[in-house]
């Protein structure tokens, strides 16, 4: 019985994912938690899409992600941020994680920031014999206010995932 469980796990991951030779094709779906180092420091929380592309053990990724950036009283959502761009990583031999980095063009709602261009990165970790991936995920961007210039969000959290 042991046998035919550990076959039907390892069936039920392959299915997970395709991999071609040196080519694989790997979407994501998760959440993340984050917290926001600002003029105020608030938490985010939200979610994101990736397509991991890649030839070898390098890959891309087109991605979405879209976060709510709460008030610092935290009653009461603030303004709402979603990011569309490219990540590109490393899969590293052996260990099943993938630093990356990346940019984003980053649009915002509920408050008098203009769109600017983010910059991506983190840590991917795939956890092994089951479709969930955990990692570290980062944001930086600086957009301009309509009263006081610029501002300065660098963005740091968790994300959990499924990757089919």
């Amino acid at each position: 019985m042991k046998k035919v469980t550990l076959a039907l796990l390892i069936t039920a991951t392959s299915l997970f994912g395709i991999g071609i030779g040196n080519y694989q094709i790997s979407p994501e779906i998760g959440a993340n938690l984050s917290y926001q180092k600002s003029d105020k420091n608030d938490f985010t929380y939200g979610g994101y899409a990736r397509v991991w592309l890649g030839v070898s053990r390098i890959v891309l990724a087109p991605q979405f992600k879209y976060d709510v950036i709460t008030k610092s009283n935290h009653m009461s959502t603030a303004y709402k941020n979603m990011q569309i761009g490219a990540l590109v990583g490393f899969e590293v031999p052996i260990l099943p994680l993938t630093p990356y980095i990346g940019a984003s063009y980053s649009t915002f709602w509920g408050v008098g920031l203009k769109d600017t261009v983010s910059f991506n990165y983190g840590i991917k970790v795939k956890i092994p014999l089951i479709p969930l991936t955990v990692g570290l995920d980062g944001s930086y961007q600086k957009p301009k206010t309509t009263a006081l210039g610029r501002i300065n969000m660098n963005r740091f959290g968790v994300t959990i995932g499924v990757s089919f």
